[in-house]
């Protein structure tokens, strides 16, 4: 049962990834990348999202578990794309109650979103995390290489997970460049600080439903 729910919650992050590649790239620079705007998604959760998107930060398909999406890139520091599902307890794909979820996502399986990408797989550290509200969760990093078409990229992957009242929120934000040693720079000189930002704008609703 175990290995069934690792497959379909790595399903989802890797649809979230699929969704992103094929999302348009909005391409801002050194006085653009910090401007955001705080939005309300589906279910009331908040969270900020790039200026420089606009609107383009809602997913189109309707039948998955996505909140939200972006993508934006800058000149010779690669892409960053980010990606939220919100995941209800009891059903698929986490199939869990809430108490379950807690010691699966900050015990059993911290790194859980971070595992089964790509090759040449380097992960960084995976860690307990609770978030700006001070619900219990978890957040892990890894580099990988990745084939993307008829070529080959690098990526950084920063996943935080929010055990919620409601239900577990999965923001995943990926650093794509030209190699994964390109990916792994950019990430930890211009990206991460932003991807910080996201992380802790991230508000789920108080309560259950």
């Amino acid at each position: 049962m175990r290995r069934s729910l690792l497959l379909a919650l790595t399903a989802a992050a890797a649809a979230l990834a699929g969704a992103a590649h094929a999302q348009g790239v909005a391409t801002v620079d050194a006085k653009s990348i910090d401007q955001w705007r705080t939005v309300t998604l589906d279910g009331g959760a908040t969270i900020d999202v790039p200026v420089a998107v606009g609107d383009n930060y809602k997913p189109t398909n309707k039948a998955d578990s996505g909140l939200m999406l972006f993508r934006i890139g800058v000149k010779d520091a690669g892409e960053l794309y980010c990606g939220l599902d919100r995941m209800l307890y009891n059903k698929p794909p986490l199939g869990m109650a809430r108490q379950r979820a807690i010691d699966f996502l900050t015990n059993a399986n911290i790194g859980i979103f971070c595992h089964g990408v790509g090759f040449d797989v380097h992960e960084n550290f995976a860690q307990p995390a609770r978030n700006s509200q001070g619900y219990p969760g978890s957040r892990c990093v890894a580099s990988y290489s990745d084939k993307h078409g008829e070529g080959t990229e690098g990526d950084v992957i920063e996943a935080r997970t929010v055990v919620a009242p409601d239900a577990v929120y999965a923001l995943t934000c990926t650093v794509s460049d030209q190699d994964q040693s390109r990916a792994e720079t950019n990430w930890e000189d211009i990206w991460r600080s932003r991807i910080v930002h996201v992380e802790d704008s991230l508000k789920a609703p108080a309560s259950a439903p």
